[in-house]
């Protein structure tokens, strides 16, 4: 397993930032092929983790900050958004439905989550952050140190 992690200040400039971290980790990663598509969806998930952690989180506050961690194994990745406790007391992140008003502009982002992620939920405790995962069927086998 391969892992990495960084932090990011609050700002809403680390959202690429973030993203940007991610892709090169998955990308980089000397022991497995991360498919594009897989790439792809981390980058998305990710962007809207890190801005649901800069608006529900007293990681977006002055100062404030989230950290990225970032696994990736055979044919799995899992990133991990630890953050500040919520702006709310109690609260947990939820997929909001769409049913109930779908010309809603905010509460998108969770939806998107769930429908892309293999897996997804809070840490433990809820107030540490999210997390994802994203599992692939891995047809390529690459050796994990090259012979001369």
């Amino acid at each position: 397993m391969n892992v990495s992690s960084t932090a990011f200040a609050g700002s809403p400039y680390s959202v690429a930032e973030a993203r940007a971290f991610v892709t090169a980790c998955l990308r980089s990663n000397p022991y497995t092929f991360v498919p594009d598509e897989v790439v792809e969806r981390a980058e998305l998930i990710t962007s809207e983790l890190a801005t649901n952690a800069l608006r529900h989180t007293r990681s977006g506050d002055p100062g404030g900050s989230y950290e990225v961690h970032v696994a990736v194994e055979h044919s799995e990745i899992r990133v991990e958004i630890h953050t500040r406790e919520p702006r709310l007391p109690h609260t947990v992140p939820h997929v909001v439905s769409r049913a109930n008003d779908p010309t809603r502009i905010t509460g998108r982002g969770l939806y998107l989550v769930d429908l892309l992620a293999t897996r997804w939920d809070s840490l433990v405790p809820p107030s540490k952050g999210v997390y994802f995962v994203l599992h692939w069927k891995n047809t390529v086998d690459y050796p994990l140190a090259r012979r001369d």
